[in-house]
């Protein structure tokens, strides 16, 4: 059986028989049923287009919740991947940063070491210079009053008991480090 439109209503026949219903009654009844059964209809035609753009509205945004979801989702790895990425290059720029302290510190190191070793052969140096340069002033301090000595002899002069001594000159000892700093004093 087919659903009932209000033109069925407005058209239906019904079969006559004696003291039945007043036509004009029934026909008003059915008009006015027909009316009501039209706003009826157009209520539910307009009720089912708005519940189908509703449930449209509700599909789009369940699919731009999801794909907001996926951005937010996509949004957070990328995040943390930048997080990871920022934390390996800072421990590859504090480890460089390490090396290269290192690298300086052991370049000072060594050139604070070869500085010590340099001043030590320096100072060794000096040392040795000092001691042999006052052994080679003594040595012509001795050989300049051995040479006085013979000069101050008297030529020909012979004691009984042998050549005559030479007596004992007054001489200034010069300390050869003063001689050293002082122009002024000759061997």
């Amino acid at each position: 059986m087919s659903r009932l439109t209000p033109l069925d209503i407005r058209h239906v026949e019904f079969s006559r028989r004696a003291g039945g219903y007043d036509r004009r009654e029934v026909k008003a009844f059915m008009e006015r049923l027909a009316l009501e059964v039209e706003d009826a209809l157009r209520e539910s035609q307009g009720l089912r287009k708005r519940l189908s753009a509703a449930e449209a509205e509700v599909a789009r945004l369940r699919n731009a919740e999801a794909e907001l979801q996926t951005a937010v989702m996509a949004a957070e790895r990328i995040a943390g991947d930048l997080k990871e990425t920022a934390k390996r290059e800072a421990q590859l720029l504090l480890d460089d940063a390490e090396r290269q302290r290192r690298a300086r510190l052991a370049d000072v190191e060594d050139g604070l070491l070869r500085s010590h070793a340099r001043l030590e052969a320096l100072e060794m140096q000096r040392r040795l210079f000092k001691e042999q340069f006052r052994a080679l002033l003594q040595a012509y301090a001795t050989a300049l009053e051995a040479d006085d000595d013979v000069e101050a002899r008297p030529s020909g002069s012979v004691s009984e008991t042998g050549p005559v001594a030479p007596t004992p000159r007054q001489t200034r000892t010069i300390d050869p480090e003063e001689a050293l700093l002082d122009d002024t004093v000759r061997p």
